[in-house]
């Protein structure tokens, strides 16, 4: 802490300038060096400004500032380097400059609260767009969303409403619905080229429509999603390829293969009719029927 001293010498003082009035100085040292601080007896708003404008820092570069010691009333810390004839001109000429600083904070005040609005504006729009084509998702391909916890946090978005959310949010929010999406475009991909092991018996068109018939069964089955193992329905490694082919109109070869693979994992599901019609007899089921005969 600075320690404090009569005062041993005649000091040069603020200049006049901005309607400041100022209280008997102290003597300080300060790092070793002897320096006198005059407090104003109020606070300035002109003082403020001109701090604030153009020629602030080099008012506060011969040592004008505020006092913290005395509520941040405007002071001046004269060092043995001040010049009074200097800190008048530069007193002066910030005091000129107030009407057109002024101007200049107001308009950029404008300019960032008309920059505050048009980005509420955009937010909301934003969130609106993300809470609708979440609810889109989730409610005609909720079965893409393949982890369960992101579907619990869109549906807690969901209810906030776009007034509810941040920019952050709402951009997640679509990047889960782009996830969804890619998980289905990805299993399409994948379902492009036969699946050979099946391929032979999905050539049939009696068993492409029994393979569809079975893919919407279980997929209406489905009403968890896989997030639940109870066996029923399609399992998490089959949910989506399972969803896509139920919803398509029909099944061709390709598609069928695929959808044999899906369903040979869940048969058990299948009525043994609809098993027949979709797998044929397989070789235990041939024994079993010429054992009985």
């Amino acid at each position: 802490m600075p320690e404090l001293y009569r005062t041993t010498r005649d000091w040069q003082g603020p200049p006049e300038g901005l309607g400041l009035e100022w209280q008997p100085p102290r003597e300080l040292r300060v790092s070793g060096v002897l320096k006198c601080l005059w407090t104003a007896e109020a606070p300035s708003q002109d003082y403020d400004d001109a701090l604030a404008g153009p020629e602030g820092r080099h008012l506060k570069a011969i040592g004008f500032s505020h006092d913290r010691m005395r509520s941040g009333l405007p002071c001046l810390w004269e060092g043995p380097d001040y010049d009074r004839e200097q800190a008048a001109v530069l007193l002066n000429t910030a005091a000129r400059g107030l009407a057109a600083h002024r101007e200049r904070v107001a308009r950029e005040r404008a300019q960032a609260a008309a920059a505050a609005e048009r980005r509420r504006a955009e937010d909301l729009a934003l969130a609106e767009r993300a809470i609708a084509a979440t609810r889109e998702s989730l409610r005609t391909q909720g079965w893409a969303w393949a982890v369960r916890d992101d579907v619990e946090l869109a549906e807690r978005r969901i209810a906030r409403g776009p007034a509810g959310l941040e920019r952050y949010q709402s951009e997640h929010l679509l990047d889960l619905v782009v996830r969804a999406q890619a998980n289905i475009d990805r299993a399409m991909r994948a379902m492009e080229i036969p699946y050979e092991p099946e391929a032979e018996r999905a050539a049939l068109p009696e068993v492409q429509a029994a393979a569809h018939e079975g893919c919407r069964l279980l997929t209406a089955r489905d009403a968890d999603r896989a997030s639940v193992v109870n066996k029923s329905g399609w399992g998490r490694n089959s949910t989506v390829r399972g969803h896509i082919l139920a919803g398509l109109p029909a099944l061709n070869a390709v598609l069928a293969s695929h959808a044999l693979r899906a369903l040979r994992t869940h048969r058990k599901q299948l009525p043994p009719e609809l098993a027949l019609r979709v797998f044929g007899l397989d070789l235990p089921d041939l024994l079993a029927a010429a054992a009985a005969a």
